[in-house]
């Protein structure tokens, strides 16, 4: 399933732009991930398994700053009042879709069990937000996010299933699609560009000016940073 996300705000009477871009991921990460085949096996329970998705598919590009940065706490109040709004997150051939899915602070999640089992999700780093639920084939469950953060979803049943929603406040921010691509909406101005994968923030530009026709930009991810134990150091949001 191909996923493409832009949330766009924009401010006042400041005229529109576009930043587009493709994602590169680290040599040794398009390797790893390369599989030459699987098993398929049909129990008349689960039904087949969709293609695994690109990993450039995990990729959440954030843009800050700019013009309405300013208006933002002066629209506050008014935000406060508007109907949040409901991105989904799908159950199905016993994984998530998508894996990584980026909203904004206060929106709303769906997570539907597209499957022919119960799940059981949680919010593991936000117990008190969404605790273990059984969640019957074709049952919907919400959760409301609150605050800029990346949660992590897991699920009692099936502890391989893994999920991540990475809750920006920001008005601007875009996953990356299977391709690599993503095309992000924003009012003329200065942005500083970040980017999350795998659990770590990088800041890839810090000063993008973004003009009244198309900015066309081309992003390197670092390979992860490795500890002297040879674990990955894990990104936070904040």
């Amino acid at each position: 399933m191909r996923i493409g996300i832009a949330i766009l705000m924009l401010s006042g009477l400041a005229r529109a732009g576009t930043v587009r871009g493709t994602v590169t991921l680290p040599a040794e990460t398009r390797a790893a991930d390369t599989r030459d085949g699987h098993w398929r096996v049909e129990n008349g329970m689960l039904p087949v398994g969709p293609r695994w998705p690109d990993p450039r598919s995990e990729v959440v590009v954030v843009l800050e700053g700019g013009p309405a940065a300013d208006a933002k706490h002066k629209d506050k109040d008014k935000a406060a009042d508007d109907k949040p709004p409901i991105i989904n997150m799908e159950l199905h051939g016993l994984r998530l879709d998508p894996r990584v899915l980026v909203v904004p602070v206060g929106a709303t999640v769906s997570f539907k069990n597209a499957d022919r089992v119960p799940h059981s999700l949680f919010l593991e780093n936000a117990m008190s937000l969404m605790g273990p639920e059984s969640q019957p084939a074709g049952q919907t469950r919400t959760v409301r996010v609150m605050a800029s953060a990346e949660y992590a979803v897991r699920d009692q049943e099936y502890p391989h299933i893994e999920g991540t929603i990475v809750a920006v406040d920001t008005s601007h921010a875009s996953q990356v699609d299977d391709k690599g691509t993503f095309k992000i909406e924003v009012p003329e101005g200065k942005y500083k560009m970040r980017v999350y994968w795998r659990g770590e923030w990088n800041t890839l530009m810090e000063s993008l000016e973004v003009g009244p026709r198309i900015t066309e930009v081309s992003l390197q991810i670092p390979a992860p940073k490795v500890h002297a134990v040879g674990k990955a150091e894990k990104g936070r949001g904040e």
